[in-house]
């Protein structure tokens, strides 16, 4: 007589122990793949500085200017403390504004259109329903609500936060914490000095005012981050030139020495990073 095989299931304690381990396993995984996901963006961004900076100067040297239709950052209307309504709070917090319609507006004009950039995209008063940020200074994105505009006859332009260069576009006094950071982003920069760089844009048109060159630039790069939502803020990298400058610091634009053509100082992010912040960001992650 043959017996039946006694059958014999989990206990619950050995269901419990399998679940928890199932949990830990799926807890690992994902943190594995959300480190993963900031490598590539860490990755994406250094990459982006470092090629749309280099694509620029391979322009200028070629073409004898720099790429024109930037976006221009600056306040429209009465909000002159607020930049162009869809920028970022962290992108607020380190630019400045700048009066064109004054003698040293003028003269920051001049010395950017000598080098190549005489016209600017500017955006509609408010966000134009629909369209990307990245977008609303394209006139083609907003049904014409955007315009070309020559770049002395904007009302204003915005400026990297320096000591004595008014107030930030969020609301707070520039320090000598501003100039130290201009100062990191290029060591020419010193901080017993006052250095007026305008901060302008690289989006669709500036990309696009290449084409036809033997180094055109294809597309304007977005960046993207916990601080930078593309659908709600302007997202494209940000060209910095060097327009005036001046011995001592915190020297208002009115006491500054204006050059006879803008120099360009290079790419940031819109949080202001450069190159050298996001090649270690990237390593930072993968570390």
């Amino acid at each position: 007589m043959m017996l039946k095989a006694k059958q014999k299931g989990f206990t619950l304690l050995e269901l419990l122990v399998v679940i928890t381990l199932l949990a830990i396993l799926s807890v690992g995984a994902l943190v594995a793949y959300d480190g993963l996901t900031e490598k590539a963006q860490a990755s994406a961004t250094a990459n982006n500085t470092a090629s749309v900076d280099r694509a620029i100067r391979q322009y200028k040297v070629i073409s004898q200017k720099f790429p024109d239709q930037w976006d221009n950052l600056g306040a429209s209307g009465a909000a002159v403390t607020t930049g162009t309504v869809s920028l970022a709070d962290s992108t607020k917090s380190w630019l400045a504004n700048l009066d064109v319609t004054t003698a040293a507006g003028q003269s920051a004009a001049e010395a950017l259109a000598a080098a190549g950039v005489e016209e600017l995209q500017v955006a509609p008063d408010t966000i134009f329903t629909g369209v990307v940020p990245n977008l609303q200074h394209n006139e083609g994105a907003t049904s014409g609500a955007s315009n070309e505009v020559d770049v002395d006859a904007v009302s204003n332009l915005a400026i990297v936060a320096a000591e004595g260069l008014g107030n930030k576009f969020n609301g707070s006094a520039t320090t000598a914490a501003d100039t130290l950071k201009l100062n990191k982003l290029n060591d020419a920069f010193e901080e017993d000095e006052t250095n007026l760089v305008v901060a302008l844009g690289f989006g669709h048109d500036a990309a696009h005012s290449t084409a036809g060159s033997k180094v055109a630039i294809a597309q304007a790069a977005t960046y993207t981050s916990a601080n930078i939502d593309a659908s709600k803020n302007y997202a494209r990298y940000i060209g910095l030139f060097l327009v005036g400058s001046s011995t001592g610091q915190g020297v208002a634009p009115a006491g500054l020495t204006y050059r006879d053509k803008a120099l360009f100082v290079g790419i940031v992010d819109p949080e202001g990073n450069g190159i050298d912040d996001n090649i270690a960001a990237a390593v930072s992650v993968d570390n």
